[in-house]
């Protein structure tokens, strides 16, 4: 179903049913994923890594500038991640040194993971699906929350969940997955220019954001130009075309043509 006719029939529902529409199915997503690693609230912490970086670790225990400066500037047990520390300074802030606080943190940014792994797996369904196909209007988003379920219940997501450390995993994915999200959004057909750059935008600061929680997001751009030869199509698979001019386009900015052809004035953009 196009997205004009989609449009259509949405306008045409009641508020309520409307909003069950847009809405009921990531919650859904997000409430089972809640209610699966429910048990991870009975953990404590272990002897694996929480010892040494939470129970011995005085430094991330505060919002000062003394915490935010140490939190900004260190490597501690090898890892570059102040928004980590941020996020369980903000948990011993609300819980003291209370396990379960701190595990019902990661349990809601998994869960909040999975909802957001659906518009994902929604939107890259949309963009794939052939066009005329007339995919009934169910199809697509129970395509999408079942891919979402497969991703936050398998069994790969059970460390990142429930040992506390891993809150820089839970995290980072978190930012990750916002920041495919608003790339397919600008990049998608018909997305006009102001818009598109404002979503661009807000990919550039959600990926630093995951960058600052882990370091692991920078298998990002690699995962962009697979996007960008399907679905987006805005790249031809073979490599050998992807300095073509309609191909440089897509790597440069449209936005900044301008500017780029005062320094380089004779590139062909």
């Amino acid at each position: 179903m196009s997205d004009r006719k989609r449009t259509d029939n949405e306008r045409n529902d009641p508020p309520g049913l409307a909003l069950l529409r847009r809405s009921w199915l990531p919650a859904a997503v997000f409430a089972v994923t809640a209610l699966f690693f429910s048990g991870s609230l009975q953990n404590g912490f272990v002897n694996w890594d929480d010892d040494v970086n939470l129970l011995l670790n005085p430094n991330y225990r505060g919002l000062g500038w003394q915490q935010l400066k140490w939190m900004f500037t260190t490597f501690y047990m090898g890892h570059y991640q102040p928004l980590s520390w941020l996020s369980l300074a903000l948990d011993h802030a609300l819980w003291g040194m209370d396990p379960k606080g701190y595990h019902l943190t990661g349990l809601l940014l998994h869960a909040a993971n999975a909802a957001v792994f659906y518009f994902v797996a929604l939107r890259l369904l949309r963009l794939a699906a052939p066009a005329g196909r007339g995919e009934p209007e169910a199809a697509l988003p129970l395509a999408a929350a079942f891919a979402s379920l497969c991703f936050s219940l398998h069994p790969l997501r059970v460390e990142a969940v429930v040992w506390a450390t891993e809150r820089r995993d839970t995290l980072s994915g978190f930012f990750y997955l916002l920041t495919l999200l608003y790339y397919l959004k600008a990049c998608s057909p018909g997305e006009d220019g102001t818009r598109r750059y404002r979503r661009l935008a807000a990919a550039a600061v959600l990926y630093l954001f995951s960058l600052l929680s882990k370091g692991i997001g920078v298998s990002l751009p690699a995962a962009l130009i697979l996007l960008d030869i399907y679905p987006l199509r805005r790249l031809p698979a073979a490599d050998g075309d992807w300095l073509s001019a309609a191909s440089r386009k897509v790597w440069i900015c449209r936005k900044h043509e301008t500017s780029y052809r005062v320094f380089f004035p004779d590139l062909n953009l």
